[in-house]
């Protein structure tokens, strides 16, 4: 039989894992501004065709219904606002009734389910919620997740006791490479799997206010964010249907967040015309003649 004391010594191990291991921080944002697109790589985009390819297997593809070219010229709007190429990105809608989401991941793809638009009352709600997922790509916020090498170390030292402990615990029956467990055991307990990642605080900060600008930008209005938000915190039906939306902010608390990023709209607009009237002003007063 397997002594307590081995029990316990694996037990710490893991523990301490947990509680070291630690995501690379990326570098937040220009404020005020929408980030510049980047064309994905080959590699990128097939991260993406391969977690699209593991999707198609759970929900059928939905690429010829009025919803589907409702999506596409939503979709392209934006992008065209954003000044992205809507050929540097893949939007796909699955027929699933059941399940309001969307979902943007590495390589520039967005999945949406149909059960959003059951959720929605017009386009500007619609758009509003894709235009924070097209704001997390175009952040870089679902790239892959970096981990520190003092938390890569963890991972090779749990991983290696995890193959011992299977092991003991088997009496040696079983004798199982436990390579990479213990990686994705964090990812998936730290909810930074690509489908189910939820973003920290800064990043959704971040996401906020360039979805915002982006809005903005378009022919949609950004307050259609603050209303769907608002309906789902007064509308209990509504509040059980976007939990996946929602992920794990509140609805109450992701429109106090687009509320309180709402004034930097105002701030932007000014900065974009503060060039131009600075160079009127300089030309005007003869300053330069005078260098």
């Amino acid at each position: 039989m397997i002594k307590l004391k081995q029990y316990k010594t694996l037990f710490t191990m893991v523990a301490c894992l947990w509680l070291a291991a630690c995501a690379v921080q990326q570098t937040r944002v220009q404020q005020g501004a929408i980030p510049v697109a980047f064309v994905p790589t080959g590699e990128e985009d097939a991260y993406g065709e391969r977690i699209f390819t593991s999707l198609r297997e759970d929900y059928p593809l939905d690429t010829a219904s009025p919803r589907h070219d409702q999506l596409k010229d939503l979709f392209d709007h934006l992008a065209q606002s954003a000044t992205v190429n809507p050929g540097d990105w893949q939007i796909f809608l699955f027929d699933a009734p059941d399940i309001a989401d969307i979902r943007a991941v590495h390589g520039n793809f967005i999945f949406v389910w149909s059960g959003v638009f059951d959720v929605i009352e017009n386009d500007d709600e619609l758009a509003g919620l894709l235009a924070c997922e097209m704001a997390h790509a175009l952040a870089r916020h679902t790239d892959p997740v970096e981990f520190s090498l003092a938390s890569e170390f963890l991972f090779s030292l749990t991983d290696a006791a995890t193959t011992v402990g299977l092991m003991l615990l088997t009496q040696g029956a079983v004798n199982v490479n436990g390579t990479g467990f213990s990686r994705w055991a964090y990812v998936e307990a730290a909810d930074l799997d690509p489908v189910d990642r939820v973003y920290n605080d800064e990043q959704v900060e971040d996401m906020a206010a360039i979805a915002l600008l982006i809005l903005d930008a378009s022919d949609y209005s950004p307050d259609g964010l603050l209303e769907f938000w608002k309906r789902a915190e007064s509308n209990d039906l509504l509040h059980e249907q976007v939990k996946r939306l929602s992920r794990d902010i509140p609805p109450k608390e992701r429109g106090a967040i687009f509320e309180a990023v709402m004034p930097q709209l105002s701030v932007a607009r000014k900065r974009e015309e503060e060039p131009a009237d600075v160079a009127g002003k300089t030309v005007d007063s003869g300053e330069n003649d005078s260098i």
